[in-house]
């Protein structure tokens, strides 16, 4: 869609002014920047914003975010839309990312000819009760019905959306007349705010809960996300940046080659689930400051490699310091020597063929090979690969290195890499024969 009108000013659909919700913080980012950022995102274009204040609110917009071209109206002034449908925002309305939005545009296609898509709660009633002499709001507001402040008509009902005495007023004889049809899009991922006392804690809380479902894997969400997040609304609060951030966190997280190698293993073991569980917060606060980017990506899975690096280099040399094994010096140039290789494959698949700068994108390779011609030993392998995340690896670290220290760690790291090794030499396999199939072609 690529039209969008904000109202700043004016009644809501819920008969509240709309003129007080536009600079509002809301997890340190103005409501008006983050409605257009989460929609310019969806794919709105050009947003027309209606207010009586657009010296003031402009400066929210000037960031460099928002490449969407931006129309500043008078209340009551027409508008030129070229599309044939446009979304209708109201400033006290927002949602937890993108996705709900251009879930809701999506949707709004289903609608026949003439009707109006209206955001609501999930459990509303259909609007029967609407006054078509007075057009009031109480046929869309009534006991148990939540409506969330967006929805998208034709480009035909804009002038009458800008010269009505309030959206409420219009919105209220469409529905009278049976041209409202409503939508939901899930619970809890999407907030209105409002002149109550709380209702900004309330919608940071909304967007803070949905930062934590994003997880993956049972120990990030139960665990990690638990001591991550509390420390994500901290840094928030600063200047910051994620990938500041990301580079801080594995500066910690580089430490834990040098205690393995110093004979600490325990202590090396718990440095790098101290990085583990705080790499969550480059990732939250982006997705709570609308920051997130695809050289953000980048960078954290660039600085993570240190982290790895840094381990397998400091167990084999604690080990070897200790004893002076050669069977240290064999498995620790083994480690590096797959890692080296693993490191290299994936970055060129991710790159090629993803559209993601993180390493977790790897696993789409599932798409690009027949499931079929899988060996059994790669189909187990594939069930198993979830251990090579992070969050599940660091964890079990620091259970070996209480029981059996870096010799321990040192053989259980030589496994892990082997699978991943025989995963990717396979996939490696695969891909280039259909490649080569498909040229022949």
């Amino acid at each position: 869609m690529k039209h969008a009108i904000v109202f700043c000013s004016g009644t809501g659909t819920n008969g509240q002014d709309l003129s007080g919700f536009a600079d509002v913080s809301v997890a340190r980012v103005a409501q008006l920047k983050r409605i257009v950022i989460n929609s310019q995102r969806a794919g709105v274009e050009r947003f027309h914003v209606v207010a009586d204040n657009a010296d003031f609110l402009r400066v929210f917009l000037d960031d460099g975010r928002i490449s969407a071209e931006i129309n500043w109206v008078s209340p009551g002034e027409s508008v030129s839309v070229d599309s044939a449908r446009v979304l209708v925002l109201e400033s006290s309305f927002g949602t937890t990312g993108y996705g709900p939005v251009e879930k809701f545009l999506r949707d709004s296609h289903g609608c026949g000819e003439g009707e109006i898509a209206l955001l609501v709660d999930e459990n509303s009633e259909p609007l029967v009760d609407a006054d078509a002499e007075t057009g009031r709001a109480s046929g869309y507001t009534g006991a148990g019905r939540r409506v969330a402040g967006a929805f998208v008509a034709d480009c035909a009902d804009v002038p009458g959306i800008l010269s009505a005495p309030g959206i409420d007023v219009w919105l209220g004889r469409e529905a009278a007349r049976g041209r409202v049809r409503t939508f939901g899009i899930g619970g809890g991922q999407w907030y209105r705010l409002s002149d109550a006392e709380g209702s900004v804690e309330e919608a940071e809380g909304i967007i803070f809960s949905h930062v934590g479902k994003t997880a993956t894997g049972w120990i990030a969400r139960k665990i990690n996300g638990r001591i991550s997040l509390p420390l994500s609304k901290l840094l928030i609060r600063t200047s910051l940046t994620p990938n500041m951030i990301s580079v801080l966190i594995n500066v910690i997280g580089v430490l834990c080659g040098p205690l393995y190698a110093l004979g600490h293993p325990v202590l090396g073991a718990v440095f790098m689930q101290i990085a583990t569980v705080l790499d969550r917060c480059d990732g939250e606060v982006a997705r709570i400051k609308l920051m997130e980017t695809k050289k953000g990506q980048w960078v954290d899975t660039i600085s993570d490699q240190f982290t790895v690096l840094s381990f397998l280099v400091g167990v084999p040399l604690g080990y070897y310091l200790q004893t002076e094994s050669a069977v240290a010096v064999a498995l620790g140039t083994y480690n590096l020597a797959v890692f080296a290789l693993f490191l290299c494959w994936s970055l060129y698949f991710i790159r090629k063929y993803t559209d993601s700068g993180s390493l977790v994108a790897y696993f789409e390779v599932d798409k690009h090979v027949d499931p079929a011609e899988l060996s059994g030993l790669r189909r187990l392998l594939s069930r198993l690969r979830y251990l090579g995340r992070r969050n599940y690896y660091s964890a079990i670290l620091v259970a070996l290195a209480v029981v059996g220290g870096n010799p321990l760690v040192l053989f259980a790291s030589s496994f892990l890499l082997t699978m991943f090794l025989l995963h990717q030499l396979e996939d490696v396999f695969r891909m280039f024969r259909r490649r080569k199939s498909e040229k022949s072609f």
